[in-house]
């Protein structure tokens, strides 16, 4: 088993990934931890998972070979198909939240701000990909206006060399969907490339 804890002001992101674990688990075959619970006391806040098998894929990069990347990529394309495949229950289709339909915990967006205490780590939700473009909008770059149009679809948010893990070749998890929700189709893809930096091979 696999204890994950925050402080107690931060519960919302473990039920966050509560939840998409649950929907992940129902709806698709990527590997993912099954959660088992979730409580706080008055200072900080528990997720219970089962454990995955394997290491972190950044402890693999440099020692793959060819053709293991070549595996890695079609298993990874594979997941992230079925990812964006979930549907959505509840929430307006357009509708730009977490796994649960409500406020999104994001790093990138949470570094852009400043820290509001009666919002805490937490935005929208959007009801369109407008209202979110408008959270993006940073001071330092006034005009310029990110499109709008994309699908919305499921998103864990945070994959990186951390969060996936391998064992004999191949991925055995996914992990870490703390920031997992609906975004625009691109968001996957932007967020990769604003945790992890990778020279070439």
């Amino acid at each position: 088993m696999y204890l994950k804890t925050k402080s107690v002001e931060d519960h919302q992101a473990l039920k966050i990934e509560f939840g998409a674990l649950q929907l992940v688990r129902s709806q698709t075959q990527i590997p993912v931890p099954r959660p088992l619970d979730i409580l706080s006391d008055t200072e900080t806040s528990y997720l219970l998972t089962t454990t995955l098998p394997g290491q972190r894929f950044g402890s693999y990069i440099g020692i793959l070979s060819d053709h293991d990347l070549d595996t890695f990529t079609r298993d990874m394309q594979r997941y992230l198909t079925q990812l964006r495949s979930i549907s959505r229950h509840g929430t307006p289709k357009y509708e730009i939240s977490n796994a649960i339909g409500g406020p999104y915990y994001d790093y990138r967006i949470i570094a852009a701000h400043d820290y509001d205490k009666e919002r805490g780590s937490f935005f929208g939700p959007c009801t369109d990909e407008e209202d979110f473009n408008n959270i993006l909008r940073t001071p330092a770059l006034p005009d310029v206006f990110d499109s709008t149009g994309h699908n919305i679809v499921f998103t864990h948010s945070d994959i990186n060399m951390r969060n996936v893990l391998m064992q004999n070749g191949r991925i055995s998890g996914i992990v870490d969907r703390e920031n997992s929700g609906w975004f625009s189709d691109y968001w996957e893809y932007t967020k990769a490339h604003y945790v992890t930096k990778l020279h070439k091979r």
